[in-house]
């Protein structure tokens, strides 16, 4: 780019915002050409220019009369391997959800020929593609954010026809989805009258376990039902964990001279008191409890035994005792999978991890029942001593299960699979995803690219690859072959690689050993022997056992490297990187260059919105499809923005990290060992034993464990 190209730009009469995005696509090297012309506002320029980024054909739509947020629908479906030539004459709206439903395997157009709006394509779109069934609830009338609701409600196994009623808004439906979820009874509120900040105060006292009869008239605002609600949650709180305490009437105890009876102030226990030769009978000591309203829960043979021991000194014994009430059992869960499957895999006597007897997943068939939910139990009544009932709290319902791959059966108790895979239970949520089963694979039964988890029963062969969008599992070796993983990879038998193999995974990285392989994962790297490796970790490397080593080769980790030796003894050169890498100065350096050229942009959006704020009354300029373009694209670019800074502030807290990082060697770090840490080298002169190597004062330190 030269200043003779942007002043021929600047001839042609291009406002700010044109010439900044001719700008950055000479900058970047682009045939700008296909959007230098002034029939294309700033927003259509820069959909092009990101095309001709990602190197698309942007013929396809850079044409003046395609509008910027079309351009962009149809820019990103070009990337997805999507066509919507076909399509451009529809709003950008529907042409997204065109595109996301191709993805997505669905068919939409029936429900965009009936007249659906954008919003409610949306879910009607993800209930086709979870396979939610609303087609029944579908009403014209009804806005996305409500077809939101009922859609959630139909994926959770609810009875979505509760609520799905056109007088509801859509927050009113969200509170009768909740409670549904948490198996209250929402017959209570589920009425149109009640505003859903009402709704929901009625709900969460529902939750609570309280008598919400007391505020749920609609004659209380939202704001007094709450009032109410945190009061008698307050004292249902102190009453169950005993706050209320037995107060003893024992001054008055001592001063009595023949005989008193005294009861606790919560009217549970009530006591007598007998003076010395007192010589009372047990008929009387019946008719003082008599006189003091005590009735209930009399014992009788505490009192025969007392008054036999009064002959010898005063005694006060308990005559009468209440029962308090017994607060019911809260609902719970039965499963019929293993919940608890530990993600550390079991550690061995001498330190090394045992992959091949560590289960990591657990498998369920469609059709197998995974949960059976058992109901809260009514709790049991009590009462006191002067014969007061006192009602006894029921069991807590436990909120529905929520998650993929499954079905709740009419019971509203049972949880069926609704397909084979691999199950998790996580945060009380089921997922039970795509599990590709096979016995080996090799280049005789070809790469295999599945959309979910891969298990390899057997061995992986030379010049194979395998690519899984979520974990890939491999129970016996893996030879020269390049594995790629969206989650976790664990080999259990370990690497072979001959200097060929690629592991690549965005999660941690498992295996018993690795050879002569290639290793990048996003997080961890953990094995109980490498050699000849070159790895690179987002996290952290772990060796583990007496005989862990990392014997040549390279090993690079963000948060540092343990392992039982480094290096060996013939002096095969081993290389060790921690701490800050090139891959995150990089990162850090595209985040700051992000950041600017979104504060530039943001700038001139808002420059641009404010004149326009100016120059036009609101009565003209919300009618005005320049306005409503730069308003929505500076809401856009301030969201970025927030999501750069965010960006931003996690690369902080990483580079915070790897300022602290060190490398621990519990056996030998062998002589001729190369250690570089932030930008900084060392290397061992000679082998020494059950040492740790970080960062003091600015230069490499070694000090004993």
């Amino acid at each position: 780019m030269n200043s003779q190209q942007i002043r021929k730009y600047e001839a042609m009469g291009f406002d700010k915002g044109q010439m900044e995005e001719i700008r950055q696509g000479l900058e970047k090297g682009l045939d700008v050409s296909w959007y230098t012309s002034v029939k294309y506002d700033w927003f259509q320029m820069e959909e092009i220019k990101k095309g001709l980024e990602w190197g698309l054909n942007v013929s396809v739509y850079a044409k003046p009369e395609i509008s910027y947020d079309r351009m962009r629908q149809i820019r990103k479906a070009l990337k997805e391997g999507v066509d919507l030539s076909r399509h451009q004459e529809l709003e950008a709206g529907f042409l997204r959800q065109i595109r996301k439903a191709k993805i997505g395997h669905v068919d939409i157009f029936s429900y965009i020929e009936e007249g659906y709006e954008p919003d409610q394509l949306e879910e009607i779109r993800l209930g086709l593609e979870h396979k939610a069934d609303i087609t029944p609830y579908l009403i014209k009338e009804f806005l996305g954010e409500s077809l939101r609701e009922i859609r959630l409600g139909v994926e959770e196994g609810l009875d979505a026809s509760v609520y799905a009623k056109i007088y509801f808004g859509w927050q009113q439906m969200r509170e009768i989805r909740l409670g549904l979820e948490r198996r209250v009874d929402v017959t209570i509120y589920a009425r149109e009258l009640y505003r859903w900040q009402q709704m929901r105060e009625i709900r969460l006292g529902l939750e609570e376990g309280l008598d919400v009869s007391a505020y749920k008239s609609m004659m209380y605002s939202a704001k007094e039902m709450k009032r109410m609600r945190l009061k008698m949650k307050e004292q249902a709180e102190r009453e169950q964990n005993g706050d209320i305490q037995i107060e003893l009437l024992e001054e008055q105890a001592r001063q009595a001279t023949e005989c008193m009876v005294t009861v606790s102030q919560d009217k549970m226990e009530a006591y007598v008191t007998l003076e010395k030769g007192s010589g009372k009978t047990k008929n009387e000591i019946m008719r003082l409890l008599a006189k003091e309203n005590v009735v209930f829960g009399i014992l009788q043979k505490e009192i025969e035994k007392n008054l036999e021991e009064a002959e010898q000194g005063t005694k006060r014994f308990l005559a009468a005792q209440g029962t308090r009430p017994e607060r019911g059992r809260d609902g719970y869960y039965e499963f019929f999978f293993r919940t608890g499957i530990p993600q550390i895999p079991a550690i061995r006597k001498d330190g090394s991890i045992d992959y091949q007897n560590t289960v990591y997943f657990e498998q369920v068939q469609a059709g197998q029942v995974i949960a059976v939910y058992h109901e809260a139990q009514p709790g049991i009544g009590g009462r006191t001593v002067d014969g007061t009932e006192l009602p006894a709290q029921g069991g807590q319902e436990k909120q529905m299960l929520k998650g993929r791959g499954f079905l709740l059966s009419q019971d509203k108790k049972t949880y069926i699979a609704r397909e084979s895979g691999k199950i998790e239970l996580k945060n009380n949520e089921i997922t039970i995803q795509p599990l590709l089963v096979v016995n080996e694979v090799t280049i005789s039964t070809g790469n295999l690219r599945f959309n979910g988890s891969i298990w390899v029963r057997g061995n992986v062969g030379s010049g194979v690859v395998i690519q899984a969008k979520d974990e890939l599992i491999v129970e016996g070796n893996v030879e020269s072959a390049r594995l790629q993983s969206g989650g976790r990879i664990v080999i259990k038998n370990g690497v072979s690689g001959g200097g060929m193999a690629v592991i690549e995974a965005a999660g941690e990285i498992h295996g018993k050993f690795f050879e002569g392989a290639s290793l990048t994962s996003n997080e961890g790297i953990y094995a109980n022997y490498v050699m000849n490796c070159n790895m690179i970790a987002g996290k952290e490397i772990v060796i583990s056992g007496t005989r862990g080593a990392i014997i040549g080769g390279t090993a690079a980790a963000v948060n540092g490297v343990k392992a039982h030796h480094i290096g060996n003894r013939a002096g095969l050169l081993t290389n060790i990187s921690i701490g800050v890498s090139k891959a995150m100065i990089e990162k850090e350096e595209e985040a700051e260059i992000k950041l600017k050229k979104f504060q530039s942009e943001l700038a001139i959006f808002e420059e641009a919105y404010k004149k326009l704020q100016k120059q036009y009354p609101p009565e003209v300029r919300n009618g005005m499809d320049l306005y409503l373009k730069v308003e929505q694209a500076t809401y856009i670019k301030r969201k970025q923005m927030e999501q750069q800074v965010e960006r931003t502030r996690e690369l902080e807290e990483k580079r915070s990290k790897a300022n602290e990082a060190k490398m621990v060697v519990y056996g030998i770090l062998n002589a001729g060992t190369v250690v570089q840490m932030n930008g900084m080298h060392w290397t061992a002169a000679s082998s020494v034993k059950n040492v740790t190597v970080r960062l003091s004062n600015k230069e490499i330190g070694v000090f004993r464990n």
